[in-house]
């Protein structure tokens, strides 16, 4: 049986809620009903409101939730750190995320001053990971791995999120990838996809797509988190759940 604790639920799970005016905060108060106690939460769902994100933050205290916290922003901007990272950390102090997710962005491996800058300013108490999206600038495994390199020869220990359901958008064979960044993977987000009409591919809940997670999830270390990640329902998720429960890696 699989360890449930494992499980993230990101909000974009619910996304047709949130589409019709749900708050995140009313997403989070949906999915933890689930039993699982790890919610990764949306910085484009957030009402940009101090308020919010305290209310997020109580609700995490009151239910003894691990916030995992999306940002849809580049770590790097023309070479530089993204300036905005300290409003993005300042946010996940105040909601108490332990982990906090971005996209590489313009990375230059020989930029040492960049790194002890970034160095200096993330807190001891939040993991920064980098993921992998649908862009060709952001899923080049050799920059990846040479920036997971890099970093943690500067003292960095910042982690892959390897999300499995994005490599078929940029044309990469998700095995041979995740082989390749195994060593530097901290966090998995799992979803699918299928072929349209016009043989694009569509995202769609692992299970009922044609990606082989099951062989893939086996490649990892078993504590390491699986976020979902697909627009769905409770009654879907929750179906979901189970399947993940009764597998066996």
């Amino acid at each position: 049986m699989m360890n449930m604790n494992r499980f993230v639920l990101n909000t974009l799970l619910l996304q047709h809620d949130h589409n019709i005016g749900q708050t995140q905060l009313q997403l989070v108060q949906s999915l933890r009903q689930l039993g699982v106690s790890n919610i990764e939460l949306r910085r484009e769902y957030n009402q940009e409101k101090m308020s919010e994100l305290m209310q997020l933050g109580r609700l995490r205290l009151n239910y003894r939730l691990t916030y995992f916290y999306s940002i849809p922003d580049n770590l790097f901007i023309n070479g530089k750190i993204n300036e905005r990272i300290l409003l993005y950390l300042s946010e996940a102090q105040l909601m108490g995320s332990s982990y906090l997710k971005m996209t590489l962005g313009d990375f230059h491996k020989d930029n040492d001053g960049e790194l002890a800058i970034l160095n200096s300013i993330l807190p001891k108490t939040i993991e920064l990971n980098i993921e992998n999206d649908q862009t060709a600038e952001n899923s080049d495994p050799d920059k990846l791995a040479t920036f997971f390199t890099t970093a943690k020869r500067h003292g960095l220990e910042i982690g892959f999120v390897n999300d499995l359901g994005n490599w078929i958008y940029t044309n990469h064979d998700t095995k041979k990838v995740t082989e390749q960044l195994l060593d530097f993977t901290k966090y998995i987000h799992l979803k699918s996809y299928v072929l349209n009409e016009k043989g694009e591919p569509e995202t769609v809940p692992f299970s009922k797509g044609l990606l082989d997670w099951q062989s893939l999830i086996a490649k990892f270390d078993k504590q390491i988190p699986i976020g979902l990640e697909y627009p769905t329902d409770l009654a879907g998720l929750e179906a979901d759940l189970e399947v993940l429960g009764n597998s066996h890696f």
